[in-house]
């Protein structure tokens, strides 16, 4: 990446999450390691909690449920948070909550399996982040979804290949945490749960 540095990487294995801050400048590449992968992304304001990533608000932010480079995700407080760099997928959710052990149980009846609301707070437990999860916070990068003729959502099977990523712009000081979606009992994930990797890239100076 021109300009930065690669300062951190981290590998989020398939099924779990991690966690990481970010400041203004900074930038986050989220890749998709092997391909037709689902990560979901929450973010909070460091050392202010109750300001968060806004799926909701970042629909109205932009005026559309579609991403593009140069588009804002925004917090709960309307404020600003990331900017679209890059994007090689083209496809991502600002609608569905994030998967959750009472997901599981009640669509599927299977009790302990993993989710990625388990996943997040995992991830921020393990670096003493203490911010609250809640499923509609998660935006779903790389979910192959579409409202179908009578409003219906229908979850596809994504495309995208090896290495498929979207690259943010941090623009406030940031806890992020990335799971890698355990979703296994729909096409969401391929059918298959695999790996994602974050990079955080710091301006030269």
């Amino acid at each position: 990446m021109d300009g930065f540095t690669l300062t951190e990487s981290i590998e989020v294995p398939a099924s779990h999450g991690r966690a990481l801050g970010v400041s203004p400048g900074e930038r986050l590449r989220i890749i998709d390691v092997e391909g037709r992968q689902v990560g979901d992304l929450a973010a909070w304001r460091r050392g202010q909690p109750e300001e968060y990533l806004s799926p909701a608000h970042t629909v109205t932010r932009n005026w559309r449920i579609t991403l593009r480079p140069g588009d804002i995700l925004a917090t709960n407080l309307r404020n600003d948070m990331f900017r679209v760099i890059a994007d090689t997928v083209g496809y991502h959710d600002l609608i569905v909550p994030c998967c959750d052990p009472v997901a599981y149980l009640k669509r599927y009846g299977l009790a302990h399996h993993r989710s990625c609301t388990c996943n997040l707070e995992e991830a921020l437990a393990a670096i003493g982040a203490d911010c609250p999860v809640r499923g509609e916070m998660a935006f779903n990068l790389f979910m192959r979804n579409r409202i179908g003729p009578m409003g219906e959502m229908v979850y596809e099977e994504p495309t995208h290949g090896p290495g498929s990523h979207m690259e943010l712009e941090c623009l406030i000081e940031a806890v992020v945490a990335l799971s890698a979606c355990p979703q296994d009992q729909t096409p969401t994930n391929g059918w298959k749960c695999t790996p994602m990797r974050i990079e955080r890239w710091t301006p030269l100076t």
